[in-house]
């Protein structure tokens, strides 16, 4: 064998190197493990190893203690889902008589309307008098409130602004409405508007006229 110290070869059996004296490996090696074997000491690689070993039976029994708390949470999960999709259902089905026996609200009228059916203007004996208008609505409309707009013209020239007068229907089924002011010139055109009280349009109408005074009816 060779020298670790001067690298002369020596023989198999030397305890020491020849050349330099120096104590061999191979008798180092055997002395270490006599006083291991006679210290009663292991090698380091058997403790590492049943250590190794060890910790892998730990790690496999913290999965295998995971899995079954995970897998038996999940059972239990299901379970409850079930029971409050029962519980749902049959809260669904106990309220349905309730909803059932509460009754529907009555839907509210709807407005009646009303037409103009008639009447006539009049006007003076001169341009400067106020103009009349006499609309007949029926008589089974007496007593209920409008609102009357008349819109007076002379050769397409506006002659007022038409106010929007309320007014109540009379007895007879007629609306009296006085025009705001004298005009000038006796109309030729009238356009009445019929609102109700809530100011809904509900009936139009369009008068052509003779320009002079007197009566005309529509």
């Amino acid at each position: 064998m060779k020298c670790p110290n001067c690298q002369s070869e020596n023989s198999e059996t030397a305890k020491f190197c020849k050349k330099c004296g120096a104590a061999l490996e191979k008798n180092t090696i055997s002395h270490e493990s006599m006083i291991n074997s006679m210290s009663g000491n292991k090698p380091k690689s058997s403790n590492d190893t049943t250590k190794i070993i060890i910790i892998a039976l730990a790690i496999v029994a913290v999965v295998l203690a995971g899995a079954f708390i995970y897998l038996y949470a999940s059972g239990n999960s299901s379970s409850d889902s079930n029971s409050a999709s029962a519980d749902d259902s049959s809260s669904q089905v106990e309220s349905t008589p309730t909803q059932a026996s509460q009754p529907t609200q009555a839907s509210k009228p709807a407005s009646t309307s009303m037409s103009i059916l008639g009447g006539s203007f009049s006007t003076g004996s001169a341009e400067s008098d106020k103009t009349y208008a006499q609309i007949y609505v029926g008589t089974q409309n007496a007593g209920k409130s409008v609102i009357v707009q008349i819109f007076y013209s002379r050769d397409g020239n506006a002659l007022n602004n038409g106010n929007m007068v309320p007014a109540s229907v009379h007895s007879d089924g007629y609306l009296y409405i006085t025009s705001a002011d004298a005009y000038h010139y006796y109309p030729d055109y009238a356009t009445i508007n019929l609102y109700d009280s809530n100011s809904n349009l509900m009936d139009t109408q369009s008068v052509s006229l003779t320009p002079t005074s007197g009566t005309q009816y529509f």
